[in-house]
């Protein structure tokens, strides 16, 4: 692994915990309305479905150390939350829409847009489902508390809609951006090969 590629996913895995960290609680829910499935779906497109992946998993791997990162603490103590279950589906969703990204062979805004909201669908899938056994289970709310509590992940899927849109359109000038950066390399590299330096 070259210092780019670590580089790359450093910074995802930080947007990721930034994300996480800018977070407005749900009324009556479990639920916390953060940023971080936009930065996760994001690694997916930007660095592709393994690294996009393993940023995901560095993040997880933080917080279950004990550090901070996650929106409400870290600890091993967290697989007990109901929201453990998107964590789990992040890694997920960011293998499947860098996958899907990486398999077109016309990149277009509308492509990446609906990429990214396929990607979305193993992380909400997972999380409630953990989040519904959690809190059943676990906590032991009652069953019309549980689904009580459903509708309210509607406005998640809005969010994340809304600012995964936001991504389709501004990702075709970071792909153009990278490979730009990555010509200019080579072109430097070629230049210093000719000149005997």
């Amino acid at each position: 692994m070259n210092t780019k590629r670590l580089v790359s996913i450093a910074i995802f895995t930080a947007l990721i915990i930034i994300g996480g960290l800018i977070s407005v609680p749900i009324p009556f829910t479990q639920v916390q309305l953060s940023f971080q499935t936009v930065f996760v779906i994001m690694a997916g497109l930007v660095l592709g479905a393994r690294d996009g992946a393993l940023s995901v998993l560095i993040y997880i791997a933080m917080g279950l150390l004990g550090l901070p990162v996650f929106t409400q603490g870290g600890g091993p103590q967290y697989v007990f939350m109901p929201s453990f279950g998107y964590l789990i589906g992040f890694p997920m969703g960011a293998f499947v829409s860098g996958l899907l990204c990486s398999g077109l062979k016309n990149v277009t805004r509308g492509k990446v847009f609906l990429c990214a909201l396929v990607g979305c669908l193993p992380i909400y899938v997972v999380g409630v489902t953990y989040q519904i056994l959690i809190l059943y289970y676990y906590i032991g709310s009652a069953w019309g508390a549980v689904i009580g509590g459903v509708p309210a992940i509607g406005v998640l899927l809005i969010k994340d809609a809304v600012l995964l849109g936001f991504s389709a359109v501004l990702y075709p000038s970071i792909e153009k951006a990278l490979h730009l950066s990555d010509r200019k390399r080579r072109h430097g590299a070629n230049k210093r090969v000719e000149s005997g330096k």
